[in-house]
């Protein structure tokens, strides 16, 4: 099993596969990458994740740390439903709640 994320343009890139603990450590450092050169906006669509663990949810927050600290607005377009129950058993919906587009 895979990941990757791929950039549309300077502000929005594609999310692709399955988030596992083995696979996400691959796309954490490219993320921050986009994130930190977005133009003040970014948006994550993640149409194609077709598996979520905890560790998708973890990336999603140090992505979000990381549009924090750098002064950009990050949006999730296409939240998986099965992503959702790990959310809301993390207590973290009002988190991620305002994220969705």
């Amino acid at each position: 099993m895979s990941v990757s994320l791929n950039r549309i343009d300077e502000r929005r890139a594609e999310l692709s596969g399955s988030l596992l603990a083995s696979t996400v450590v691959s796309v954490l450092a490219a993320g921050e990458k986009l994130i930190r050169t977005a133009p003040g906006e970014w948006t994550l669509n993640m149409a194609g994740v077709t598996g979520v663990s905890s560790a998708g949810v973890a990336l999603l927050l140090e992505w979000l740390r990381c549009a924090t600290a750098a002064n950009v607005s990050f949006h999730i377009e296409n939240l998986p439903a099965h992503m959702k129950p790990i959310i809301d058993i993390s207590d973290l919906g009002g988190l991620f709640d305002p994220l969705l587009a």
